[in-house]
């Protein structure tokens, strides 16, 4: 991409930052919250650093989530370290330390799916001395083979293995990703509703207290009206994701 090509494109996703930034403000206030209980995670899979330092130098915004381990280790250094990083894909035990001692920064894993990534999270926090980590617990609510996530029935009991059996981790709420399309039915973010319900009676906690991550471009206006408090936004801000071409030979 040449240099004024570059600036147009950063320029670009920082209006595009400010105007979900707008929608995430009506939303909240039309469920009777402020702009400021709803974080908005800024999702740069596959975009150059450029467009992330745009949106950050212009917007402020601090909040930036990837998908893939080698993609934030190698995008992390480059960019400022005050930067909360949120680990958002599907996370392989073979890659935990890897990406915990090489992101100093990383704010939150959000997809922590069974107890075998739990215990490799909080072994390799401990052993590198880091502070606890937060996270959050991925439930597949939509059903789909495609998904990753424990089943409802099982969130109860993989959050309270998270917060009584790993202290290392933070255990902060809850995280869904929506339909094949990406898109969510009220039925997803009721399920997940229902989940947070259950986790906090079973753990004694306030349900302020326990994170709905759900909603991301096609439907975090309708996530946020149902109570979500972040929401993962990722095309909407940078563009349709840009992927390499694969090759027609065998």
């Amino acid at each position: 991409m040449s240099a004024p090509a570059a600036v147009e494109a950063g320029m670009a996703a920082a209006a595009a930052m400010n105007e979900v930034m707008a929608r995430v403000k009506q939303a909240a206030e039309r469920s009777g919250r402020l702009p400021t209980q709803v974080r908005v995670v800024a999702v740069s899979k596959t975009k150059p650093t450029s467009l992330i330092k745009a949106v950050y130098d212009s917007t402020g915004h601090r909040s930036f989530g990837e998908n893939y381990v080698q993609e934030l280790i190698e995008k992390a250094p480059l960019l400022p370290e005050d930067i909360e990083w949120h680990f958002i894909g599907n996370l392989q035990s073979n890659k935990v330390k890897q990406l915990l001692s090489g992101v100093p920064n990383l704010y939150m894993v959000e997809s922590v799916d069974d107890q075998k990534i739990a215990n490799h999270l909080d072994r390799a926090v401990g052993s590198l001395g880091r502070n606890p980590l937060k996270v959050l617990v991925q439930v597949n609510t939509s059903g789909e083979e495609s998904k990753f996530g424990v089943e409802p029935s099982g969130c109860v009991e993989l959050a309270k293995h998270v917060k009584l059996g790993c202290p290392n981790l933070v255990f902060s709420g809850l995280m869904t990703i929506g339909m094949l399309d990406y898109s969510s039915t009220p039925e997803n973010f009721k399920t997940l509703l229902d989940c947070r319900k259950k986790v906090c009676a079973e753990l004694g906690m306030a349900e302020e207290e326990c994170e709905l991550s759900m909603g991301m471009s096609a439907d975090f206006e309708q996530a946020i009206e149902m109570g979500s408090t972040n929401v993962r936004i990722g095309s909407t801000i940078f563009g349709a994701r840009e992927y390499p071409k694969k090759s027609n030979i065998d």
